[in-house]
């Protein structure tokens, strides 16, 4: 059954104690006994993906701590594309942190679940003027600039609806980042350079918003990528911002800063070695407060992040169901595959794997684990941390750290049904918040319902049985 809003607000209400109280030290990877995973697994079926509620506030609470150091205020901003589940938006919603939306899509689950809009910060890559117009309708007035196009696009909106709008540039750096996507790079798709003067240029989108009556300009934008592996990166566009900044302030001696929102990044283990939070955040912040100390102001920082939230939150369970033995070579088919995972074939993502209730003893053999898909890609990668002991039929496999950019990308590939999502609460209890999707739901969807088989007839004119 899915969770209802009423039972939502029991839940919180439960829950309030527990929270103020959590660990702010403790191991924030969710830890499922065999025995519970046997039990959902009997009640449930595989593949199941299990969300804990424990996991999720506790990664706010570490990301939060990371940035500790800042002179100024540090919030922390949820990325919504990473997970987009109502259930996760309204324990994510209650942590009282900010949201990072991109599309009316997210804006509309994010409401929805009942967020507040004064909570938004809004970055689109379209800005098309009729998107703007629904952002500002919906009461969000914080709007995230990326192009020329934008600029004049939002201010047409606000011109027609008589709104006004707080708004950051988003920059694009163009700094070399070590990390598993980049998107900071010369001729990037996102953000506008800084060292121009053409029409999509920090520059004129400065120039243009301080005369519009309708903007206030509070600061800046970027994003450099996710999985960040040497952080070094942020000093580098921190620095060249810094320099911008200095421009402005020689051209607008009034110029000031009130935000700097330093995108996502923070790495997240899947096996192999990647900086803490705290390494990041309080590199970020000695950082941006020796910035702070330059140009003579304190500003409030934001840290995105939709990846570090959510990923350790979450494990796939899945079945072994079939085997093959070639040499000292095994092959272990689960009942799941890239449909669910997708990240595993497009960015070969390693998700840590283990066998449940194994023993420990190993056979000699190179385990390949692949899924049940009829394409060569569906494959997973083994994580370094992986322990694919055991992994006979009727064995249960978990995917660890599949909370982020994997349920959001499930598709029906090979006429494949989205399983269900349990959440285990902060009392260990266990909730459904998305219902197995039927075989006959995904048919309707297709519009399978639309036509009757007789409304198609042969080439030849007849009627097909």
């Amino acid at each position: 059954m899915l969770i209802s809003a009423s039972s939502w607000k029991r839940i919180e209400e439960m829950t309030e104690s527990n929270v103020q109280t959590l660990s702010k030290t403790e191991v924030s990877t969710p830890s499922f006994s065999d025995e519970e995973i046997y039990k959902l697994a009997r009640e449930h079926g595989t593949p199941l993906y299990i969300i804990d509620e424990a996991t999720l506030r506790n990664k706010v609470r570490e990301l939060e701590e990371s940035f500790a150091a800042c002179r100024g205020p540090a919030r922390v901003a949820y990325s919504i594309k990473a997970n987009f589940n109502p259930s996760l938006v309204r324990i994510l919603i209650s942590e009282g942190i900010l949201f990072d939306l991109s599309t009316l899509g997210e804006l509309f689950f994010y409401q929805r679940s009942g967020g507040l809009s004064e909570n938004v910060i809004y970055t689109s890559v379209t800005e098309e003027a009729i998107e703007f117009e629904e952002v500002l309708n919906s009461g969000v007035s914080r709007i995230v600039l990326g192009s020329y196009n934008g600029f004049v696009n939002l201010v047409s909106a606000l011109r027609k609806l008589n709104k006004r709008a707080t708004v950051m540039i988003r920059i694009n750096p163009e700094v070399g980042v070590k990390a598993e996507v980049r998107a900071s790079y010369r001729h990037g798709k996102f953000g506008v350079p800084l060292n121009t003067n053409a029409a999509d240029s920090s520059t004129t989108l400065v120039r243009n918003t301080l005369a519009a009556p309708e903007l206030d300009l509070e600061g800046f934008h970027f994003h450099l990528g996710s999985q960040i592996e040497d952080h070094n990166c942020f000093s580098t566009a921190i620095e060249k911002l810094e320099v911008f900044i200095f421009k402005m302030k020689r051209e607008f001696p009034d110029f000031t800063v009130s935000t700097i929102d330093i995108g996502g990044g923070t790495p997240v283990f899947y096996g192999s070695p990647v900086p803490t939070a705290n390494e990041i955040g309080t590199f970020v912040a000695n950082r941006l407060n020796e910035m702070a100390e330059k140009i003579g102001s304190d500003f409030t920082v934001i840290v995105e992040s939709g990846r570090y939230i959510s990923a350790e939150s979450c494990i796939l369970l899945s079945k072994v169901v079939n085997t093959k033995s070639q040499g000292e070579h095994k092959t272990v088919i689960v009942d799941t595959g890239y449909h669910l995972l997708l990240d595993a074939a497009l960015l070969r993502q390693m998700y840590p794997q283990k066998v449940v209730g194994a023993s420990s003893a190993p056979n000699g053999n190179k385990v390949h684990l692949a899924g049940k898909l009829c394409d060569t890609y569906d494959v997973f990668p083994i994580s370094p941390s992986s322990d694919l002991t055991g992994a006979e039929v009727g064995k249960y496999v978990t995917f660890r750290n599949t909370g982020a950019y994997s349920i959001v990308f499930n598709m029906p590939f090979h006429s494949q049904t989205k399983p269900p999502i349990i959440l285990r609460t902060m009392e260990g209890k266990h909730i459904t918040i998305r219902e197995a999707q039927s075989l006959d739901r995904l048919f309707e969807e297709e519009g399978g319902y639309l036509t009757s088989p007789s409304s198609f007839k042969r080439s030849d004119g007849r009627v097909s049985a």
